[in-house]
């Protein structure tokens, strides 16, 4: 569970870092400045600075197995329809895109969190905790450097 938990974090931020890097080909290709770019991150940014607080809350009741295959499955929608607005060249698809992911995204991460904490205890808990977050980064790493 924990393993797969670790590739769910790696495809969020790989997932997550895809606009910026194809900022200059969205900028181009959809007439956008770089400001209204910008707003690909905003829209997920936004509901996530209150979200993570419901989806803890969330994660309480119904579990964490099942919030993290929930949280997962509107992330990968989210996803999906990003591709599709950009597959159509429809910028509100996009946009509706990143905000469907962003309301995955941050509880997904507190879901993976509270997994962790479970599975490791004292001296250890701080050290996993990193690794984590190690893990999950390589998903922005791994972007970088395979997306053109």
């Amino acid at each position: 569970m924990l393993l797969m938990a670790c590739n769910f974090l790696i495809g969020s931020y790989y997932c997550y870092d895809i606009p910026g890097v194809i900022e200059k080909e969205i900028e181009k290709s959809f007439d956008k400045t770089s400001t209204e770019w910008s707003l690909l991150y905003t829209v997920y940014s936004i509901p996530n600075m209150v979200l993570p607080i419901f989806g803890g809350i969330f994660l309480d009741v119904i579990g964490m197995r099942i919030g993290l295959i929930l949280f997962t499955s509107i992330l990968t929608f989210g996803q999906f329809v990003f591709w599709m607005g950009g597959q159509f060249h429809e910028w509100w698809l996009m946009l509706t895109g990143r905000v469907i992911f962003g309301l995955g995204g941050e509880c997904m991460s507190v879901s993976q969190s509270s997994l962790v904490s479970i599975w490791f205890k004292g001296k250890e808990l701080a050290f996993a905790l990193g690794v984590n977050m190690t893990v999950s980064r390589l998903g922005s790493v791994i972007n970088s450097n395979t997306v053109p």
